[in-house]
């Protein structure tokens, strides 16, 4: 968990929000003890997904759109 928060912490703006949370989300689930890594990424991807969306769209605040932004 301590490696999937340093790696969210150092990838973040070069990933993006959304692809780094799920990454992060992966790792901590991983780290509670998962047996099923496929769905805990896509509860990531969703779960980040949305809060990109509440804070970026609805709230105004900017957060990093890396990859999927185009702009890194």
């Amino acid at each position: 968990m301590i490696g999937g928060f340093l790696a969210f912490a150092l990838l973040l703006e070069f990933l993006g929000w959304i692809l780094g949370a799920a990454l992060l989300f992966w790792c901590v689930a991983r780290g509670f003890g998962s047996k099923r890594p496929l769905f805990s990424l896509i509860v990531g991807l969703t779960v980040s997904s949305i809060a990109y969306i509440a804070f970026d769209m609805a709230l105004g605040l900017s957060l990093p759109s890396g990859l999927l932004g185009g702009g890194f």
